[in-house]
């Protein structure tokens, strides 16, 4: 379980966060929506010590890393999470497997055969079997992201972070990512954490969802009860209304 508590983080005079609180619950998808620029990938980096907040707890299975140390935080907690970039980050000097085998060398002591067997069984999870030898300039958009997605899974994390997986897909492709997310999250136990546009694809996979504005998380509730909240900026959000004189 990771506990959020009181976030607050500042870069010159724009504040981002201003108090989040928020608890993520072992093997739930949680999508957490708003505005572009509100500050949800600074808060799910924050998670990570991608970035480091002012002020705040973040609690991470019942230990407060919110003191930790670069190497502290790297050898106690870093190996319980996978984040999956937005534009999927993956190197285009190295092939999907490089890719895949460079992530497994930097996060696990595991020897060559372990690594191939972890390769293998990621791709095959992602429907990518046997592209190992194949250039990420060679994949289509939406390979291009479940690749990325088979680097996370290959270091059998505890969480998995996405940063808008579905943006730049198609809507069919969209949604194979979404189910995608579904079933890996049920398949392999882990808890999911995803920053997303995509209403009608978090209304499908997610557990919760939780909306980020003005630096907090106004509003957190059950995916199927999306349409019966009484929260105007909420409402308005989900259902694509524009609000001119919103700050």
């Amino acid at each position: 379980m990771i506990e959020i508590q009181r976030l607050y983080k500042s870069f010159d005079k724009l504040d981002v966060l201003k108090g989040v609180d928020l608890n993520i619950n072992d093997g739930e998808i949680l999508s957490i929506i708003g505005k572009s620029g509100v500050g949800k990938s600074v808060l799910i980096k924050s998670i990570i010590n991608l970035i480091e907040p002012d002020s705040g707890k973040i609690i991470i299975d019942n230990t407060d890393v919110t003191g930790f140390s670069e190497k502290q935080f790297n050898k106690i907690i870093r190996p319980k999470f996978s984040y999956v970039f937005q534009n999927g980050a993956l190197w285009d000097s190295l092939t999907v497997g490089g890719n895949i085998d460079l992530a497994l060398q930097i996060e696990r002591r595991l020897d060559e055969t372990e690594r191939k067997r972890r390769i293998k069984e990621s791709l095959r999870l992602v429907e990518l079997a046997n592209i190992e030898n194949v250039y990420p300039d060679e994949l289509s958009g939406g390979m291009l992201k479940r690749a990325s997605i088979a680097r996370a899974i290959a270091t059998q994390p505890k969480y998995l972070l996405y940063d808008e997986p579905t943006t730049g897909l198609d809507p069919v492709l969209a949604n194979v990512i979404n189910n995608l997310i579904k079933k890996l999250n049920d398949e392999l136990g882990i808890t999911s954490v995803i920053i997303t546009h995509d209403i009608s694809g978090a209304r499908k996979i997610s557990d919760r969802i939780a909306m980020l504005s003005e630096g907090k998380i106004i509003l957190t509730c059950p995916a199927d009860e999306l349409q019966n909240q009484d929260n105007e900026i909420f409402n308005n959000f989900i259902s694509g209304k524009v609000i001119l004189n919103e700050h």
